[in-house]
């Protein structure tokens, strides 16, 4: 099983993240989420539990070293 993260944990790898809900009838349905280093995971907006696994690391643009954000 991936790695998990709770929401309230800070994220450390920005990249996309597949959102699992837990309980009830969403049990298990997902969706993608843009989550940001340095930012929390969020919790849902209706309380169902929901859990998040990196599906894959995307650096923030200012921090890629083939970008330059300055110009």
């Amino acid at each position: 099983m991936a790695d998990t993260f709770r929401p309230g944990e800070i994220v450390t790898v920005s990249g996309i993240y597949s959102a699992v809900l837990e309980g009830g009838d969403s049990e298990g349905r997902t969706f993608d989420a843009t989550c940001v280093e340095g930012d929390r995971f969020p919790p849902t907006r209706t309380g169902v539990g929901v859990h998040y696994e990196l599906k894959y690391g995307a650096p923030y643009s200012h921090q890629h070293p083939e970008l330059n954000p300055r110009k």
